[in-house]
């Protein structure tokens, strides 16, 4: 977790020195590009409605170009890292056009594809449906498209045999599809109505037939259930190729060569990080030019994509399927390519009886259970009877792996001594026997990770599984298995910064306490001393915009009685205001207290988060400000990033008290615990860089534009009384803090004028 500064840190007010800052990029070229460059922005500027020149849009602009210029092969090892750069460019700036210029100018010259990827669904729609349309009209050859994951298309063949209901022991049920994804701790409980589903299969396979569906789920009027699509959905593992039937008119591959024609492909951070751990040939990061925007969020998906999970006694059900299966369909493979049935039957019943060992411990030691929903294992150490076991299942599931490739592999091919429905049957089967190998490929990756410790170790730990309810009684609970990295530093590091041609990671926080170090410490980005860094100034006049206030409150967070005065304080408050309003709260508990002890009158006025959706909500909530009335929304995380209510809409934002969030997984308790045993501060290194972001964020909710005004209001006392505060106000908008006299502090400085300054 060290950190190493960037060599070219600065901010936006000092120009770059191109050719200080581009080593090995010609000056022939860095004027080509400029001059490009400056042609497109003045062309932005004469035909984009409302468009305002920002300078500092254009010194990004630049920056960004510099980047790219300087991208290189992977298979440079001297690189040191000019090929990327972290751009914090605030509200207002105008981030989007300034990366997307500098990329395609880029494009242009380098022949290279442009991926910009997103964190949220919303900024890839105003991307693909807003922005890039009108640089389109300026740019009349540049081509966009949306980049999209397998899984969100539709199998044509997997969907007939829906149709069909054929075979079922030959398809991964919904109990061994589930036994490799779960949204919570517990398990999905929720039985499936085959005939529902049956309806909804024929149903979509009418509409793919006609033309009236591409294909693509998100295109559905109506959101398929989950168990339903991932038995139809296209997988990586499960795909004949070119010589599927179905290869010419299928969703996914169409697709695929719609988006190759494309200069910018939009695609989400998931997706991208999925690819790069595959032999996809969807991304050649060696090739591409990279931006990830809202790129704060990059860390933490990244370290849910590299952990595995599976559930323990659900995997000895798809061991007995997948022996049924290979069995009965590998009998009539030709001797060459006809596996040993009996030594593969034994390999199976040996991890069958090791799984066992495992179950058999997790259940004598009362591990988990419905009272004691997860063990984390203490500093990754599994106990030490455990760890060959682990290694043993890894190399297991490994030679498993094998053969059922070779078997999925015999099924696909041709064989015209067969009769067309048994070749379709043939191939239909390789195809599922695909989906296992997906599944098994978890499992040795899984055990691997349990039986590994490194000097950083993962974070292991089990979830308890209880029976679905519909099952008889005599149906024992399960336990997940879990790894995952307490970091993603290193793996993003391996495998996206060194392999990529040139990246631009930028977001509107960027920084923690006025710093990138915690960024850099969670991204990997510290391994590369030549990275470039800006803090690209936003273009709001804070001082005369807004202000930040401190609530006088006499309680601390941590006192017992906090809570119940914020419920009394909230709504003196609300009422200094007349118009709207958002009050962020960090847990879903104080919410709904404030919410209950509000005066009748204001509750009235107040929407709370999960009462309707977030569209009709916010859309409410406008027409209450236009009609001239107050409007208060009551919102939780999700409402303090991503929302933009310029003017009047958000006049005054109220956060209940500073957003720290305690360990509250075991990957963050595992880091914690290892941290602390470096002789190090998890709350220092961790907690207080993270709770400043998060705030940065929310205190960005308040002054959307040049001409808004906003006061946002603090109920936390600790941002100006603890040491930590200090680092704190430095990360947020430079907003002049206001405070009551009732509330006692220790002086504090203004600083060197970043950040919040005391009034």
């Amino acid at each position: 977790m060290s950190s190493s500064a960037p060599r070219r840190t600065r901010r936006s007010e000092k120009a770059p020195d191109v050719l200080k800052d581009a080593p090995g990029v010609s000056r022939e070229l860095l004027e080509q590009a400029r001059t490009r460059l400056e042609f497109l922005y003045g062309e932005v500027a004469r035909t984009w409605p409302g468009f305002i020149a920002r300078r500092g849009q254009h010194q990004m602009m630049q920056e960004a170009l510099l980047t790219f210029l300087s991208a290189g092969s992977p298979e440079d090892e001297g690189r040191a890292g000019n090929h990327l750069a972290l751009l914090e460019a605030g509200t207002g700036t105008g981030k989007t056009v300034a990366y997307c210029l500098a990329a395609i100018v880029a494009s242009e010259l380098l022949d290279k594809t442009v991926i910009v990827s997103t964190a949220t669904v919303a900024l890839q729609e105003q991307l693909f449906h807003k922005d890039l349309p009108r640089l389109a009209k300026i740019i009349p050859d540049l081509h966009f498209d949306l980049l999209k994951g397998r899984g969100r298309y539709v199998c044509e063949s997997r969907l007939e045999g829906a149709v069909n209901d054929v075979a079922q022991d030959g398809v991964l049920g919904d109990e061994l599809q589930g036994a490799f994804t779960g949204d919570s701790w517990q398990a999905r409980n929720v039985p499936r109505d085959a005939t529902q589903a049956m309806r909804w299969y024929k149903k979509v396979a009418r509409t793919l037939r006609s033309g009236k569906w591409d294909g693509d789920m998100d295109s559905l009027e109506q959101q398929p259930d989950p168990q339903d699509w991932r038995m139809v959905q296209a997988s990586a593992s499960a795909c004949n190729g070119g010589q599927c039937e179905h290869f010419r008119s299928c969703a996914f591959f169409k697709a695929r060569r719609r988006a190759a024609t494309a200069t910018i492909q939009v695609a989400n951070h998931a997706l991208i990080l999925a690819t790069l751990q595959t032999d996809s040939a969807l991304i050649e990061p060696g090739k591409t030019l990279f931006v990830f925007d809202e790129a704060h969020h990059l860390p933490g998906i990244a370290a849910e994509q590299f952990a595995y999970r599976a559930r323990l006694g659900t995997s000895v059900s798809l061991l007995a399927s997948l022996r049924a299966l290979a069995n009965r369909n590998s009998r009539g493979l030709p001797a060459s390519t006809r596996p040993d049935l009996t030594a593969f039957g034994q390999t199976i019943t040996e991890c069958t009886d090791k799984i066992g060992i495992l179950e058999t411990y997790w259940v004598q030691n009362q591990l988990v259970s419905a009272d004691k929903p997860v063990h984390r294992f203490v500093q990754g150490r599994l106990p030490e009877e455990l760890i060959p076991e682990c290694e043993q299942l890894s190399a297991l599931f490994g030679s498993i792996a094998k053969v059922v490739a070779s078997i999925a592999t015999a099924l696909k091919e041709p064989d015209e001594s067969q009769s067309p429905a048994e070749r379709d049957e043939q191939t239909r089967v390789g195809v599922e026997l695909g989906v296992y190998l997906s599944r098994l490929e978890t499992l040795q990756r899984l055990f691997s990770a349990w039986a590994a410790h490194d000097t950083v170790p993962w974070a292991k730990w089990m979830e308890f599984a209880p029976p679905p309810p519909a099952m008889p009684a005599a149906v024992h609970a399960d336990a997940w298995l879990c790894a995952g990295p307490m970091t993603a530093a290193q793996l993003l590091s391996r495998g996206l910064w060194k392999n990529v041609s040139a990246a631009v990671c930028t977001s509107a926080t960027l920084t923690a306490c006025g710093r990138f170090d915690f960024f850099d410490r969670l991204s990997g980005m510290n391994r590369f001393p030549e990275r470039r860094a800006m803090i690209v100034a936003s273009p709001f006049d804070y001082a005369r915009q807004g202000e930040l206030r401190i609530a006088p409150m006499s309680n601390s967070p941590k006192s017992p009685e906090f809570s119940e005065e914020l419920c009394r304080t909230l709504p003196v408050l609300l009422r200094e205001h007349s118009h709207g309003q958002l009050v962020l709260f960090t847990s879903r508990r104080q919410m709904e207290a404030c919410h209950a002890a509000l005066p009748r009158d204001l509750t009235e006025q107040v929407q709370m988060q999960g009462e309707r959706s977030r569209t009709e909500l916010l859309a409410e909530h406008g027409r209450r400000v236009a009609r001239g009335k107050r409007s208060i929304i009551f919102g939780l995380q999700s409402f303090g990033e991503g929302i933009d209510l310029p003017g009047a809409l958000c006049e005054h934002v109220v956060i209940d008290k500073l957003p720290f969030t305690p360990p509250n997984s075991p990957v963050e308790e595992a880091l914690a615990e290892w941290l602390s045993g470096q002789g190090r501060d998890p709350f220092l290194e961790i907690a207080v860089p993270r709770a400043a972001m998060k705030l940065a964020q929310w205190a960005g909710r308040g002054v959307r534009t040049v001409s808004d005004h906003a006061v946002i209001t603090v109920c936390d006392t600790r941002l100006v009384t603890m040491r930590y505060g200090r680092d704190i106000l430095a990360g947020l908008p430079p907003f002049p803090v206001v405070r009551s006299n009732e509330v006692s502090s220790t002086k504090t400085d203004s600083g060197s004028g970043t950040g919040a300054s005391l009034a």
